[in-house]
């Protein structure tokens, strides 16, 4: 498996999401939706910044011998050290936090694999963090960050809890719709707002709280004959409400990734 196209369609699919248009309270070409800190450019700056990390997760990967837990616990370094690089390109704005995570367990078990199926993929991620939910939520006294205080509120276990179950809501949910037909893009807007249906997106509760996420779930759910105008709906609503659901955005860039990885290197 080539090590430069893995990272190139790391990148790829990161800016494929961010340039998506419509979408809500998301930022896009056209608009910032809910934010006021960053724009299409912060995003660009920031998924360049992440390249190197990539590729350190690829390396730590393709040469770990233990077990995977053993690689999961190795590759927080590396993101932490990715995590930083972001907030270097984007002047301390969190436009990846997410995603960084995401694509540092996804891509480190591709490389352990080497090439393999989406299945295989998706059992070695949650074999890497299998346990984490009861680790870092569960067993704890007190709540410090958001994503704890999520938890301690909602029980909801947000990204620890998607991984360790194998990224549900993009390997069941996003993928099979983005697979579907040939419109591409509005398969992707399908995607997006199934998911943000599904999704208890810990970004939406932060600016909303479960009013503002249920709320964006019934905008998602409600029935259009548009998706254009729709979305565009949703993103004058979610930016009245100030409501991003930049989690939501992560698993569906990370679906893209997942996608171009089965057309370019496994079809390939």
């Amino acid at each position: 498996m080539n090590e430069d196209l893995m990272v190139e369609l790391a990148i790829k699919s990161l800016i494929q999401e961010v340039s998506l248009y419509p979408k809500p309270g998301l930022v896009d070409p056209v608009d910032c939706g809910a934010h006021d800190d960053m724009d299409y450019y912060t995003f660009l700056d920031s998924c360049f910044a992440l390249a190197p990390g990539f590729r350190n997760y690829y390396r730590t990967g393709q040469v770990h011998q233990g077990s995977p837990r053993e690689l999961f616990d190795k590759i927080r370094g590396v993101g932490m050290a990715n995590e930083e690089s972001m907030f270097i390109a984007t002047g301390n704005v969190n436009t990846h936090k997410g995603a960084n995570f995401l694509y540092g367990v996804a891509i480190a078990a591709m490389a352990y694999l080497g090439e393999p199926t989406l299945e295989e993929l998706r059992v070695m991620i949650q074999e890497m963090t299998a346990g984490i939910v009861e680790e870092e939520l569960v067993s704890l006294k007190n709540f410090y960050t958001h994503g704890e205080k999520v938890y301690e509120e909602f029980g909801y276990t947000g990204i620890r809890g998607e991984v360790e179950e194998g990224i549900p809501l993009v390997f069941e949910i996003a993928l099979p719709i983005i697979s579907a037909g040939n419109n591409y893009q509005e398969n992707l807007k399908r995607a997006l707002l199934e998911l943000i249906k599904l999704n208890n997106d810990s970004n939406m509760l932060k600016r909303g709280g479960i009013e503002g996420l249920n709320y964006g779930k019934e905008l998602a759910n409600q029935s259009y004959q548009d998706i254009d105008d729709h979305i565009r709906m949703m993103n004058e609503e979610f930016i009245r409400k100030n409501l991003n659901p930049g989690g939501t955005a992560d698993l569906l860039a990370l679906a893209i990734f997942f996608k171009l990885y089965e057309n370019e290197i496994l079809k390939g």
